[in-house]
């Protein structure tokens, strides 16, 4: 009698068990779509926020389980290994991501950081101009393209691309002295000195417009004026290692030559 009292009550606790089970339903098409774009921007701001393990987790997770090859995740691995200056893994993953979207110019701005960062100029050169291709008003796409062309030799390539970048925005951090190299490579000295000129008047911290000054003086033959620009970059730059193997040998080789460093006659 007392097991007959308790069997319904028993029965009823195994009828319940299955119901806490469907609790945890599968997920529809829809709903499965939505779970997984907003775990791909949880994971890109923890990018962001420098929680490279924890947004590795969720990115990896993606291509071994819920979407291989999503090119979301292999881009977003792609910025966890730069970030980690694992720079042969980054290329890869953003290379596989712009495979199956090679329309999105930050992510070919991506890539071209990437392959720049392992001194690939000709790559960074190819990735930054698709960017720039797509995205015209993106000063910064252009500023790299136009640094990875003249990194490459391409100077008149270059100073195009610069040119174009400095009628976008004229306040773009350093264009008018990477314009400038370019000019001054191609030997249009005149042209250079007037763009370092106007780089020193942008950006007064532009050391390098002050260094690219002083070499088209020397080359014009005013070693004067080249004194002026070295000592103003040294008082920039004191201790880098272009200061003490260029610009500070400079200073003493201009010295000499201007007669400010010659021994006087017996």
């Amino acid at each position: 009698m007392i097991r007959s009292r308790f069997a319904p009550a028993l029965l009823a606790a195994l009828l319940l068990t299955p119901a806490c089970d469907r609790g945890a339903k599968e997920l529809t098409p829809e709903e499965a779509a939505a779970k997984l774009q907003s775990d791909l921007e949880s994971a890109e701001t923890l990018v962001v926020n420098n929680k490279l393990d924890e947004a590795e987790k969720i990115f990896m997770r993606v291509l071994e389980t819920d979407e291989p090859g999503n090119a979301r995740a292999l881009a977003g691995m792609g910025k966890v290994r730069f970030e980690q200056q694992k720079y042969d893994e980054a290329q890869r993953y953003l290379a596989d991501a712009v495979a199956k979207q090679g329309d999105d110019a930050p992510l070919q701005y991506a890539l071209g950081r990437a392959y720049q960062a392992s001194d690939d100029h000709a790559k960074a050169a190819d990735a930054y101009g698709k960017a720039w291709a797509l995205d015209a008003n993106t000063s910064d796409y252009g500023l790299s393209y136009g640094r990875m062309l003249k990194q490459t030799g391409k100077f008149a390539e270059a100073e195009k691309v610069l040119r174009d970048v400095g009628e976008l925005d004229a306040k773009a951090q350093f264009v008018w002295s990477e314009l400038g190299d370019a000019l001054r490579e191609q030997g249009k000295l005149d042209d250079s000195l007037r763009t370092y000129m106007k780089a020193q008047n942008t950006y007064p911290s532009d050391k390098q417009a002050f260094a690219g000054a002083a070499l088209v003086y020397e080359a014009q033959g005013d070693n004067r004026h080249a004194l002026d620009e070295w000592s103003t970059y040294i008082r920039m730059d004191c201790c880098s290692d272009y200061s003490k193997s260029v610009a500070q040998k400079k200073i003493e080789t201009l010295k000499v030559d201007h007669g400010e460093g010659a021994e006087p006659e017996g």
